[in-house]
């Protein structure tokens, strides 16, 4: 059984500004350096259509080899992205990412599917810690989060997101 997990984060920043650095490789690598070593990614922005592999070492104990993440949309205009990610421990991470923006600022959400297997409650649990701490290392204030059992189907020939999400 996936996964659902929200994250809303309260910028004061402008949200063009701040997209442009959600769509980059370098404020990833930058913002997860205490917690996460990514080696072979490029710290380059994205590009739409583009497949990135990379091994991953959490906590410099566990490691993800040739964690792969694709570039399924981009899109400056409504300031959104959606990735599908996987390993050989996760079989899905599909990530839509939106930032909105606001009187005072921008709000960041991020919505992930996340499908492990068995191992699908503690990758949550661990998504959900590690997008909190990337909000905090960049400055994100009044961080809110949602993890929930997913009631959807979750496959690679299924889409990654129905208009009503």
């Amino acid at each position: 059984m996936a996964a659902n997990l929200f994250v809303k984060a309260t910028y004061t920043a402008d949200a063009d500004v701040l997209f442009k650095c959600a769509s980059d490789f370098s404020d990833l690598l930058h913002a997860t350096r205490k917690i996460s070593k990514y080696r072979g990614l490029p710290p380059v922005p994205m590009v739409e259509g583009a497949q990135y592999a990379t091994d991953i070492r959490l906590f410099g104990l566990i490691g993800c080899r040739n964690y792969q993440i694709r570039v399924d949309r981009i899109c400056k205009h409504s300031r959104l992205l959606e990735t599908v990610e996987f390993c050989d421990r996760i079989r899905s991470w599909r990530h839509r990412l939106q930032v909105h923006s606001t009187a005072t600022g921008s709000v960041w959400v991020d919505h992930v599917i996340i499908d492990a297997g068995i191992m699908t409650p503690i990758v949550a649990r661990y998504a959900r810690f590690m997008y909190r701490h990337r909000h905090k290392a960049r400055n994100g204030t009044c961080i809110e989060t949602s993890l929930t059992r997913s009631t959807r189907m979750v496959g690679a020939e299924l889409p990654m997101f129905n208009p009503a999400d």
